[in-house]
């Protein structure tokens, strides 16, 4: 079951982006690392794919993909 949650303007979902599995396999790859670490690392692999987007907007993004597989 899915959140429906209204998201941020400038926040991706994950469905409609298709460097989801790159960040998140960066995320989970990076495990044995503090998690600050491992978050960053998932956020510079997005913003290579999304250069476009603020800081901010990245950092959402990427903090939601990982609070998502955290929750379900």
């Amino acid at each position: 079951m899915s959140c429906n949650l209204p998201i941020q303007k400038g926040v991706k979902q994950a469905v409609d982006c298709k460097c989801h599995g790159a960040v998140m396999r960066t995320y989970k790859g990076m495990s044995d690392e503090p998690e600050a670490v491992a978050m960053q690392a998932a956020q510079r692999v997005y913003r290579y794919h999304h250069p476009e987007d603020t800081i901010a907007d990245a950092h959402l993004t990427v903090e939601r993909w990982v609070n998502e597989t955290r929750v379900q």
